[in-house]
C-alpha cells in the first residue's frame, strides 16, 4: 500500500492544532506560564510551517494584486498579512519577556512595555484569526465534514487484499 501525501488534509489539521494552540495559549494562567511559553514557540513553528504551505498562494496573489482579482482575495490577502505582523509582534515580544525559556532577553525591553505590546498583539491576533476563520468558514466546513465526520467504510475485503495481490 503506497501512502501519498495530502496536503490540504495535512493542512486542515495544522490549521486545527494551531486555532487550539492558540486559544488555550490565551490565558496562561490555565497553562501556567511555562507550558504558556513552550506552546508559544511550538505555535511559531506551526504558523511558520502554515505560510510556508501557502506560500504559492502568496506569491500568486502578490504578483496579481493591482491587476485583475477578486475583491475577497485582496481582503484574505491584507488580512492574512495583518495577522502575520500582529503574530510577529506577538513573538518577538513574547520571546524578549520569557522568564522560564533561557533566552534573558529582559535588558533588551527594560524601558519599553513589551508585556503590554504582547497583550495588545495577542488581542489583536484573536480578532483576526476570528475574521481569517469566518471568511474561510465555508472551506472549514466543507473539509470538516469530509475528514471529521467521515466513518470508515467497512465491509467485505478488496480481492486484493485477500489474496494479497
Amino acid at each position: 500500500m503506497k501512502l501519498r501525501f495530502n496536503k490540504i488534509k495535512f493542512n486542515f489539521f495544522l490549521d486545527i492544532v494551531l486555532v487550539i494552540a492558540f486559544v488555550v495559549d490565551m490565558e496562561y494562567r490555565f497553562t501556567g506560564l511555562r507550558l504558556h511559553e513552550l506552546i508559544g514557540l511550538a505555535f511559531t513553528i506551526i504558523f511558520a510551517l502554515h505560510i510556508l504551505l501557502h506560500w504559492d498562494w502568496i506569491w500568486s496573489v502578490t504578483k496579481t494584486l493591482f491587476r485583475k482579482l477578486l475583491q475577497e482575495s485582496r481582503l484574505n490577502y491584507l488580512l492574512n498579512w495583518l495577522l502575520f505582523f500582529a503574530a510577529l509582534m506577538l513573538v518577538v515580544s513574547g520571546l524578549i519577556i520569557s522568564r522560564t525559556l533561557g533566552l534573558n532577553l529582559q535588558g533588551v525591553g527594560r524601558n519599553l512595555p513589551w508585556q503590554q505590546w504582547h497583550i495588545l498583539s495577542a488581542e489583536l491576533s484573536l480578532v483576526i484569526i476570528a475574521l481569517h476563520v469566518g471568511m474561510h468558514w465555508k472551506w472549514i466546513a466543507t473539509f470538516g465534514k469530509k475528514y471529521l465526520l467521515t466513518l470508515p467504510k467497512f465491509g467485505a475485503p478488496r480481492r486484493e487484499e485477500v489474496h494479497g495481490a
